[in-house]
């Protein structure tokens, strides 16, 4: 009879801090309630540890590893197989002692789309943390060296303060107007790994900036006002902008939409935030007019904190 055992993990967006999270600005980081899903077998009939992705009921990716040494044996992805590879082989390196058994066999089941960058590669790293007992901040630094954000989200119930390589703190984002708020899929998923590398290579980041932005993120956690948060929006993309040099992206591509929009996460992938006194109706027709289907609700998505003590 085969062990089972299975973990879960939040998918993520990042509300405030994008780039400036990485030199230890204050962010605001949202679990979702998407995210994926481990289940862990022994026993089964293989000389190789089996991994199988599943997304819709469909496979999106598998692999066949040595359990030995964490040689891909096969693959359908040759790319994915690598990382795959690297994570087993650091959490050797983290944890001398461990050994996976010939015939295990893992499946995890993605709940989100992996094109949407909800955190498919932050929340395997924290699945396989929880399996195998290492810390998910030390691994996640070792493959993909990002800000750990996700890999707090992955375990967290509700909106987060984050900053790095500092405590968690959770907070209580009751906006009165969530209702006008809404996430569209950018249609363009950018490799955040890239992105990362790419900015602590090219920018230098001042203090001062890294303080703005920090303040920012509790004007955006305490602000009850949807006309105060629509400021606040655009004070963000502005610092933002003129920090990578890029055009805020309702300026570039939205300059005639009724509400504010900002980027999340990497600029020019991944989601929009949208906040507008449109309703959701008029809102879809108006992205889906630019070519973008993808669009949530903030209420849909973001999950809500459970914890009582926050709600006094």
């Amino acid at each position: 009879m085969s062990k089972l055992s299975t973990y879960r993990a939040n998918g993520k967006l990042l509300l405030t801090g994008e780039y400036l999270v990485l030199h230890g600005a204050k962010a605001i980081a949202l679990p979702l309630k998407v995210g994926q899903c481990l289940t862990v077998s022994e026993g089964n009939s293989s000389d190789s540890l089996i991994w199988i992705a599943l997304y819709n009921r469909q496979v999106w990716f598998s692999c066949e590893l040595n359990p030995t040494d964490f040689s891909i044996i096969n693959t359908s992805h040759p790319e994915k197989a690598e990382i795959l590879s690297l994570i087993f082989k650091s959490i050797r390196n983290l944890n001398p002692d461990f050994r996976v058994k010939a015939g295990t066999k893992f499946e995890t089941v993605l709940e989100s789309n992996p094109e949407w960058g909800f955190g498919s590669s932050s929340t395997l790293i924290s699945l396989l943390s929880q399996w195998s007992g290492v810390d998910p901040f030390i691994l996640n630094e070792r493959i993909f060296k990002g800000s750990g954000f996700d890999i707090a989200c992955a375990i967290a119930d509700g909106p987060i303060f984050y900053v790095r390589n500092k405590s968690v703190a959770p907070i209580l984002l009751d906006y009165p107007f969530a209702d006008q708020l809404f996430l569209v899929y950018s249609g363009q998923k950018k490799k955040t790994a890239n992105e990362v590398n790419k900015f602590l290579k090219e920018k230098q980041v001042s203090v001062q900036l890294v303080d703005e932005i920090s303040n920012l993120s509790n004007e955006f956690a305490g602000c009850r006002d949807q006309k105060e948060f629509n400021r606040l929006i655009i004070l963000h993309e502005k610092l933002v902008g003129a920090l990578i040099g890029k055009t805020p992206v309702k300026s570039e591509h939205f300059p005639d939409f009724e509400g504010e929009i900002k980027s999340l996460g990497a600029w020019g992938g991944d989601f929009y935030l949208i906040s507008t006194k449109l309703p959701f109706s008029e809102t879809k027709i108006y992205f889906e007019n630019k070519g973008l289907t993808t669009i949530f609700r903030w209420n849909d998505l973001i999950l809500k904190p459970h914890q009582p003590w926050l709600e006094q």
